[in-house]
């Protein structure tokens, strides 16, 4: 028995761990790379981080839940649950997704077109977050929303909504056109021109902004990872 309790603990760690790490893979390279402006992105180049204002080039994205115009979307809903094996009180996910168009970074001494590709797509953007109580309507853009994605019901609500379970936390992260942005990823010759595809990095702050933020993140599930490690590791030993 505590053989397979040790392999269950063990093989949480490494899933807690992969989900911290991998974000961070790209977090050494981003740093040590120096900031360059659109028209110094080469196609010979392995690797840059570019800044630039955003623009479009022809379609745009309308935010889910704000419907604030935009180049690229990343969106969230989670809810406040209780439950009998974590933490009580814990807001649980509900429903995410993503969606881009290509776009480019200009400045006054170039352009360079940026195509990002949703399943690879990862926002290091400010986000927006609409909170909904339990058992409230929420707005009317909100709940069109998740009725047309057919998958929750738009309002929750239950015995225990006066204790704040069911409250619901819509969030949005943007590219908003005309703003100053760093991408950093691998440049490739299309069609003639420069493109940056599968950017690993999108963001509206400073590299050292992104690293700091990603390392924030990873931090829970680092710690829980080393937990679940030591405890696999150790009930091995008695076993």
């Amino acid at each position: 028995m505590l053989t397979v309790l040790g392999v269950v603990f063990l093989l949480g760690g490494v899933a807690f761990g992969w989900y911290g790490l991998r974000p961070l893979a790209v977090v050494p390279r981003l740093v040590r790379t120096e900031v360059v402006g659109p028209a110094s992105v080469s196609s010979d180049d392995e690797f840059v981080v570019c800044r630039g204002r955003t623009q479009s080039v022809g379609e745009t994205l309308s935010g889910p839940f704000t419907g604030k115009n935009c180049l690229g979307l990343e969106y969230e809903i989670s809810e406040r649950e209780l439950t009998a094996t974590e933490i009580p009180f814990t807001w649980g996910h509900r429903d995410d997704g993503v969606a881009t168009v290509p776009f480019e970074l200009r400045d006054d001494g170039g352009r360079v077109r940026v195509a990002p590709e949703s399943r690879r797509f990862r926002l290091d953007t400010e986000s927006e977050t609409i909170s909904v109580s339990a058992g409230e309507e929420p707005p009317e853009r909100i709940r069109a929303f998740v009725e047309a994605r057919g998958e929750l019901s738009p309002t929750a609500g239950g015995p225990l909504a006066s204790l704040g379970i069911g409250a619901r936390r819509y969030t949005e992260r943007r590219i908003d056109p005309e703003k100053s942005h760093v991408v950093a990823g691998r440049p490739e010759y299309r069609d003639g021109r420069v493109v940056l595809t599968n950017p690993s990095v999108i963001a509206d702050g400073s590299p050292g902004a992104v690293a700091l933020g990603r390392l924030r993140a990873a931090a829970f599930p680092l710690v829980a990872a080393l937990t679940f490690l030591v405890v696999g590791a150790g009930l091995f030993a008695l076993a």
